[in-house]
């Protein structure tokens, strides 16, 4: 019997990685996305679509962006976009501040905090690091780290 799939809150620029292939860490990042669904479950901001798609389209171009958009509704439900709408946001700000934390990493950890998921993120220094340091309750890690 499979054990239940944990929730996993991925920064944008992990899946970018997995998606454009020639980044550093392309390849630990795909074998992260490889357990999605089975050993997890995502739990994304709506930005996570904006920041995915819209970086590869401006990198790559409209067809990678499409493709990876529709990647996106195949392996996030629904149900686990989590609206960037006015009261998130104003939940989400105050990380900024007990974090010291950039504008939109803060989404990705408020996202991640409500929903006790694991958080993954490339940038090691100026948000895995500061999570880790103010935060022993939250598993986060950068891709390499990643211990599943």
């Amino acid at each position: 019997m499979m054990p239940p799939s944990r929730l996993l809150t991925l920064d944008s620029n992990v899946m970018i990685a997995a998606l454009k292939k020639d980044e550093p860490q392309s390849d630990r990042c795909v074998e992260l996305l490889k357990k999605v669904p089975d050993q997890f479950l995502l739990i994304e901001p709506s930005i996570f679509y904006q920041e995915v798609c819209g970086t590869l389209a401006r990198r790559i171009g409209l067809e990678p962006a499409d493709e990876a958009r529709r990647l996106l509704d195949r392996i996030i439900s629904p149900d686990r976009i989590i609206q960037c709408d006015k009261p998130f946001c104003l939940s989400a700000y105050r990380l900024c501040y007990e974090y010291d934390l950039y504008a939109i990493d803060a989404l990705y950890l408020r996202a991640a905090l409500d929903c006790n998921a694991i958080l993954v993120s490339m940038d090691k220094r100026d948000f895995v690091d500061h999570v880790k340091s103010k935060s022993s309750s939250l598993e986060t890690y950068t891709p390499p780290q990643f211990p599943y």
